[in-house]
Parts: C-alpha cells; sequence; structure tokens
C-alpha cells in the first residue's frame, strides 16, 4: 500500500465477497458502484463530511435537487447517477433517501443496506462502497443504532436472497466480490474491529 492509499481493514468473507472499512468517503470510493445516503434535510446546519464532498464533486445538484423538491431523500427514495463527472471516482453513485433524521432508527439503516446490495447487485457491480452519512446529516447520539450489527445484517441479507435467486435459477450468479464501509479516518480502527466482530456473530455456522 503506497503512502496515498487509504487504510483499508478486512472484515470477512461471505458468499464470495469480501467486506472491508476504508477511510473514505463516497465521491472517493474506487469503486464501480458507491452509495451514499441522505436525510430530508440535516439536524443543524448543513451538509458536513464526505456527503458534502459528493454534493461539491457532483457541482452541488444534489442539493438543488433536494431544495427544488425533485429528490426529497425521503425513506428509501433513490437516485442513480450514471455519468459522474471526473471529480467523482466510482463509476456509479446511488444516492438513498432517508427521511427526517429525527425519526432515524436501526431498522432504517438495515433497509438502506438492502436497498444499497440490491441495487448494486442489480447494476452489476464487481465493487461497491456504502457510506451512511449519519454523522454528514449531524447526527451524533448513534449508540442506539447498533450501526455495525444492523448495516453488516442488512448487506448479508439482501446479498444470501440474491444468491437464492441465483441458484434457483432465477437470476443471473451476482458479479460483486468486494463491499466496503466507508468511515472517517479517526474511527476507521475501532469500525474495523466492530464490523469484524459483528461479521463473525452473523456468518457462524450452526
Amino acid at each position: 500500500m503506497s503512502d496515498t492509499s487509504p487504510l483499508r481493514l478486512p472484515i470477512g468473507t461471505f458468499d464470495g465477497v469480501v467486506f472491508d472499512v476504508v477511510a473514505w468517503g463516497p465521491s472517493r470510493a474506487d469503486v464501480d458502484f458507491s452509495v451514499a445516503c441522505m436525510f430530508e434535510h440535516e439536524m443543524e446546519g448543513g451538509m458536513s463530511g464526505g456527503l458534502l464532498a459528493l454534493d461539491q464533486a457532483l457541482g452541488g445538484h444534489l442539493s438543488r435537487l433536494r431544495a427544488a423538491g425533485a429528490f426529497r431523500a425521503q425513506p428509501l427514495e433513490t437516485l442513480l447517477i450514471t455519468s459522474p463527472p471526473p471529480a467523482v471516482v466510482p463509476r456509479a453513485v446511488l444516492v438513498i433517501g432517508m427521511g427526517d433524521p429525527a425519526q432515524l432508527d436501526g431498522e432504517m439503516l438495515r433497509r438502506a443496506c438492502r436497498v444499497a446490495m440490491r441495487e448494486a447487485i442489480r447494476y452489476g457491480a464487481v465493487s461497491m462502497a456504502f457510506a451512511p452519512s449519519v454523522l454528514d446529516a449531524g447526527h451524533t447520539d448513534n449508540a442506539a443504532l447498533d450501526m455495525q450489527n444492523v448495516m453488516l445484517d442488512g448487506m448479508l441479507g439482501a446479498l444470501r436472497a440474491e444468491h437464492m435467486l441465483a441458484q434457483a435459477g432465477l437470476a443471473a450468479a451476482p458479479a460483486l466480490r468486494g463491499c466496503t464501509f466507508d468511515v472517517g479516518a479517526p474511527r476507521a480502527e475501532a469500525a474495523g474491529r466492530a464490523f469484524a466482530e459483528v461479521f463473525g456473530r452473523l456468518t457462524v455456522t450452526p
């Protein structure tokens, strides 16, 4: 890894997909399919962090679409960007609406992860990244969300369903081989440990 490469921490492998944690944001994720979440509004002020960087890299179009009511970021509303500008590293970007940040709970985050996984597979992505964008919306009291557990549970459940469809001959086998969770560099080490612990519990064979 070069000095400029982002920190990458392994989580585990499930159904042929390698899961890891990388210290980058949704506009800088070097993947086929980058997913960011967006709320109807921020808790205080405006966007920050990786979501703000994504909006800026897209020329402010995310915030303009929301302000115009064209994309309201209501629960599980989606916006797919298939031709991002050069400032955006991923080949496509999906934005998932999360509704009112004051109403955020673990189930909403789990559902967003299911949508992210399914849409990445439908797109034909080999690699994907997911940014919950919760802190970027000013939602800082997140202990009750159990974020690593609900995000991995959502991703693994959706991936399992897609493989079951393929095994039944009802869909093509997923091309996906890598799934990354975006985190800020200061939280990367702790997040990596938490994800790995949860992954071990969720994937244990009875």
